[in-house]
Order: structure tokens, then sequence, then C-alpha cells
């Protein structure tokens, strides 16, 4: 026992309450306090007895860990890129603001790092957002030199916050804002389920428009998916899962031993992702036998009440329309099933951007320009599939998912044009060991926008190339007089000062002697920006170009993760923290996941670190005023 560290131990008491969303005061209760008296006495005195005194040391925790991250970004091998977002707790009591940096390390490891979350009250203006984010790099030192590309979501603000940045640290606005991939690929899914484009039912009668868009509104409620998701959000009960598991099992009874299922939970949409619909239809094409029977339970009993309230006279009792339906038909289930195939490109492209994986592939920018064409051109090919059909006749098939289908293309094509905006696409896919030859190739038979990409990635280019002075080019005179031969040999051979020209441009070299990579270096150990930093002796200014582009991350997903965490963090019993802790536990935690040294780890002497007493936090952060306690 004599060799028991006090501040091993206490660091590690708070971040396992950090880790596990423990409450602080959980350190202070009697019967935990008596657990740990049971295996190591001094362990228990070490605790602290109050909220207040965890609260300070995970203040101390914090002020000790920002300057490691100071320190990581200003090494950083590439340009700070940041993604940022706001964020509203439940009740709209608080308000966060999310500020997440991306940058790879000297060994070519991609960081995604929270590094504020600060509280942002009043209006969330462009203006607003600007200083704050401005504040934030002020606060980590990231100046116009390392400062890259803001990945952020479509919101109209945050165009007017990076306008603003743009003037403060000269930057082209429109180069630097890109938009978050899979934000928008959430837009399409939506546009397929729910429809929302007017320009998608292809008529120009406003009278007809108006009647179509009132039979798609109607089917929207009334039609399978419609019925689905009422008949999902009906069971919400404990009485009502037991149903439904009992009709799970029944189901199972009828099927051979090789085809049964474990009980599974239905799967239930949230409306402003996409994606839930997916995993719900999915579900449910999984459990349709189930489904089926349950909805036929519910819809036999109130026909038997319908019977009886019109026998006596009285008011039929209210029900969900479902309930008075025929339920889900065989062909509904059809309907359900090409929705969930329509469905599938985008869960397979969402999947490429919002993760980064564990070797650095996946979700970043160079995956933006194949993904989108490769879901337009599945959008492309469904509703070719559509457009010989005549809906007209009575028995003819309904068009609603022909429409859906024209939205989300239309929604899709929005985004792909905006792509132009910023040379940072194009630049990450021709820079790409993978890609390299990417657009030359889907291109083919768009020389115009092979032009255009080219000219905005050679200005890009030029600003890292090396500014050299060169004698004036030896351009080959035409000779005027002598023979035919004489004149016409003069002119066959190669520009000396081309060849010369062409050798010295690194990305020239690059691209025309190093093998692009096979699919299966880039499915296995392949990580561009490591793939780059080998090459830094030969390619110098190029790599860097390479490796600031590579960088970029294709989505702003790290911050909805970052107020995922911060929402768990709020639970059990924690909704009564100040706003300044809150941020500086949920950092602490990201930062030591990150790799990051706590105050013990570090192996500093505790003399270093303790030069700051705990008055002083408590006056500089004030926590006496912070309600620590539930």
């Amino acid at each position: 026992m004599g060799n028991f560290n006090i501040q091993q131990f206490r660091e590690v008491a708070v971040f396992c309450l950090l880790d596990n969303n423990l409450p602080m005061e959980l350190l202070a209760r009697p019967s935990f306090r008596e657990m740990i008296s049971l295996a190591n006495p001094e362990a228990e005195a070490a605790l602290w007895v109050s909220p207040r005194s965890v609260a300070t040391y995970a203040m101390r925790l914090f002020q000790y860990m920002q300057p490691q991250i100071v320190c990581a970004l200003s090494e950083a091998a590439s340009k700070i890129h940041i993604s940022f977002d706001g964020w509203t707790t439940k009740g709209g009591k608080r308000g966060f603001f999310g500020v997440v940096a991306h940058f790879a390390n000297a060994s070519g490891v991609i960081q995604d790092l929270p590094i504020a979350l600060p509280h942002l009250a009043g209006s969330h203006t462009g203006d607003a957002i600007a200083d704050t984010i401005k504040k934030t790099l002020q606060e980590y030192s990231i100046g116009s030199d390392k400062l890259g590309y803001f990945v952020l979501d479509n919101a109209a603000n945050n165009d007017t916050a990076v306008s603003s940045l743009a003037h403060a640290y000269d930057f082209n606005a429109a180069h630097r804002r890109l938009r978050c991939g899979p934000h928008t690929l959430n837009l399409i899914g939506q546009a397929i389920i729910f429809g929302s484009n007017q320009e998608a039912y292809n008529n120009n009668n406003d009278e007809q428009l108006q009647t179509e868009e009132v039979y798609m509104q109607e089917w929207r409620q009334e039609g399978p998916l419609g019925v689905l998701i009422d008949v999902i959000n009906h069971i919400k009960t404990p009485q009502q899962h037991e149903i439904f598991r009992s009709f799970q099992t029944a189901a199972n009874t009828e099927l051979p031993a090789r085809e049964r299922l474990h009980v599974l939970e239905p799967v239930k949409p949230v409306v402003t992702r996409w994606n839930s619909y997916y995993a719900a239809f999915k579900r449910a094409t999984q459990l349709q036998a189930a489904y089926n029977s349950y909805a036929e339970h519910y819809i036999n009993a109130l026909s038997l009440e319908d019977r009886r309230a019109c026998q006596r006279g009285n008011k039929l009792p209210e029900a969900p329309s479902w309930m008075r339906s025929t339920g889900l038909t065989a062909a509904d289930w059809a309907v359900i099933t090409e929705y969930q195939d329509c469905l599938e490109p985008l869960k397979l492209a969402t999947e490429k951007l919002e993760g980064r994986g564990k070797a650095g592939k996946y979700g970043a920018i160079y995956e933006t320009i194949p993904v989108f064409e490769y879901v337009l051109g599945a959008l492309e090919a469904r509703t070719r599939s559509y457009e010989q059909v005549d809906f007209n006749p009575p028995d003819a098939p309904e068009d609603h998912l022909f429409v859906n289908l024209r939205a989300a293309w239309s929604k899709a094509n929005d985004y792909y044009n905006k792509l132009d905006r910023s040379p940072a696409y194009y630049a990450a896919t021709c820079l790409h060991p993978y890609y390299k030859y990417y657009c030359e190739n889907s291109w083919v038979d768009k020389p115009e926008w092979l032009t255009s990409a080219n000219a905005g990635f050679l200005q890009l280019w030029q600003s890292y190339k090396p500014q050299r002075t060169r004698p004036p080019s030896q351009t080959t005179a035409k000779p005027r007089h002598g023979g035919i031969d004489d004149v016409i040999g003069a002119l066959v051979r190669r520009n000396k000062a081309q060849v010369e020209a062409a050798h010295d441009d690194e990305y020239e070299r690059w691209r025309t002697q190093e093998p692009e990579w096979t699919s299966e270096q880039y499915l296995s150990d392949g990580h561009p920006v490591k793939y780059w930093i080998q090459l830094r002796s030969k390619y110098p200014c190029l790599s860097q170009f390479a490796i600031d582009i590579l960088t970029i991350p294709a989505s702003s997903c790290d911050c909805e993760r970052l107020f995922s965490e911060l929402g768990d963090l709020l639970e059990p019993r924690r909704r009564a923290l100040g706003s300044e802790l809150l941020a500086a536990l949920q950092l602490v935690r990201s930062w030591r996941r990150a790799g990051f040294d706590g105050l013990y780890n570090n192996g500093d002497d505790e003399d270093k670190w303790s030069d700051v007493k705990d008055e002083e936090i408590v006056q500089q952060y004030d926590i006496e005023g912070w309600s620590t306690t539930p």
C-alpha cells in the first residue's frame, strides 16, 4: 500500500466518471466510498467529498491539457481545417456551439479533434458565429498561415460566417467554404421518401400542379409508407411491444429452422434522418409477417368495435386511420421494398463520406466527386426505368416514386454543381493516388468541365509552387529562307524550354511517373496522407499541397458526434451543471481518447502542475456559482 499514488488515482477516478457518464456526486456516496475503502483505505481517503472539488479538478485537467492541443495544432503537418455547428439541449434551455479541428500530425495520422464548446446565447447570425470562431482560432493560435478549409452544413448563416472570416483572415470565401456531403445525402434521402420539389411533377399547369401536390400529400399519409410508419409508431408501450413479440414468435414457428430470426425490436424512424427510415424499412421487411399480424390484430378488433357502435347508434371510437384500412398488402410491401432499394445507394454513399475509418481512407474530401457521381448515376438509372410508363390509365401504377426520384435527383444535381465553386474537390481527387485519373476518365465527353477544373487546380497549385526566376525562354524561330526540308525540319523537334518546364513541375512529374494505386492497395492499407509524407523528399512542394488538401473531411459529422456525447454527458442528473464545466468535461474526455496526456500520465512533478491553487480556479471559473449537485 505504500506505493499508492493519490494524484494518479484521482485522475483515473475523474476519467472513469467521464467515460461512463456517471454523476460527480457518485464519489461522495457512502456506499461507493465503502466499496473503495474495502479495497484500499488510502484510496477512499483520496476521494473528494464534494462535487465542487471534482469540478475544480476537472477544470485543472482542462487547463493542463489545453496547451498540449495548442502545441499539436502548431506542429500539424497540414493546414487546420474547421467544422462547426450549433446544438440546443432538450427543452431549448441551453445552446452550445461545437468547433472541431481536422489535421494530420507529423506521422500522417489524421486527427479530428474538438477544440471548443462555447455556450452560444442570442441569435445565431453569421456575424455572431464568425466572432465565436475568431475567438476560438485566437485561443488555439491558429493564424491565417495554418488556417485551412471550413466544412459546414448548408445553412445560410454559415455562408455569412465564412465571408466574415475570409475578410479577417484574407482568403477566398467561395474556395474555402465547403459543404457537408452527408447533410446533402440526408436531404436527398428525404426527397426520395417524401418528395419536395414541384418541378419533379413535370407539369406546367398551375392548377394541375396543385392537384398533383394534394394527391402526393395524401399518398404520403395514406400510402404504404405512411401506413407502415403509423403501425411502427403505434408500438410504444410495454404491452404493445409484448404483443408484437408474440407475433414474431408465431411467425418464426412457421419458418424452417435455418430461416428463423431472433426476436427483434422495431426500428422507429426519426423525422430528420432519412437513414432511420431506411433502417425502419429494412427491419420491417425482415419482420413482414409479424407486422401484418400485428396490424390485422388491431384492424379486426376495431372492426368489431365499429360494428357494435353502429348497432347501438353510437359514435365510432377514435382510432388511427390505418386501423380502418386493409393493412399492408403484398403490393404495399413491394412498394416498401422498392423504396428501400432506392435508398440503398445513399446508405453506401453515407458510409463513404461520414467515417474516417481506422486507416484514414474514408470520410475525406477526395471521396466527394466519385460518391456523388455514383449517387447521380443510381438515381438516373432508377428514374429512366419509369420514363416510358404511362401513369394515366386507371390500372396504371402510381407515379409517387417517379416523382420523388426526380426530386431527389434535382437535389443531388444542385449539390454536385456547387462543387465547382471550390477547386479543392477536384484537387483532392487528382492528388489521390487511386483517384488521380478518375475525373479525366469520368468526364471524357465533357472537355469543358476538365478545362475549367484544371484552371482552378492550377490556381491552387501555383500558391505552393516555388517562385523561380528564369531566363527568357528560347522560342524556336521560324526560318524564312532555305529549302523545304530546312523550313519544316526546324519545327519538328520539341521545344527545349517546354521540356525543362514540364520536368520542373512536380505535379506533372508525379502524374506521369508515379503509378496509380490498384484497388487492392486502396482497399487494404492505402493511406494517402502517409503516402505523400513518404514522397516529401521527391516532391517537396506538391506533397505539402496534397497533404493540406487530402486532410479536409467530407463532412461535419464530428460536430454531431460531439453533441451526441455531450447529450450523454448531461445524463444522468447533470442538467444543473454549468455550461463551462460541461464543455470542459467533454473536451477533456475527447482529448484523452485522442491520446493526449492527463496530469499524471505526462510524468510531471506534482509541484509543477499544482502551482495554481484550487481557490484560484474556483474564482477564475466562478465554480461557486455553478450548481454542481442534482
